[in-house]
């Protein structure tokens, strides 16, 4: 595991079968997924919930979402990392400024 941060944000790195990397920015969990041919980073709104109940944005709980059609190809854990906090930085400098994509909770009416 490696730990990456930032401008008001932290969080940290795992490679496992794939790159992942979670953690916390101004109060809010984030949580980014590695694709094959991209990767996603999604930040929940409501404050109490952990980085380790992530992925919701969209269902469980309101958020923002940021997709990157980079392929992540990471050569060793530290380069990676250092390549990971330039993303995560410009990322999170968006949602500063309210310019990454909101999507709110869907509830179902039928399971209430």
């Amino acid at each position: 595991m490696v730990h990456i941060s930032g401008t008001h944000w932290s969080g940290s790195l795992r490679f496992i079968n794939t790159v992942e990397a979670s953690g916390s920015v101004n109060g809010y969990s984030w949580l980014l997924q590695s694709k094959s041919d991209s990767w996603v980073l999604e930040i929940a709104e409501e404050q109490g919930i952990q980085a380790s109940d992530l992925p919701l944005v969209g269902f469980g709980c309101a958020g923002w979402l940021y997709e990157s059609s980079k392929q992540i190809l990471p050569t060793t854990e530290v380069e990676f990392g250092h390549y990971l906090n330039q993303q995560l930085e410009i990322v999170f400098n968006l949602l500063s400024q309210n310019k990454l994509r909101y999507f709110p909770a869907v509830s179902c009416p039928c399971s209430e």
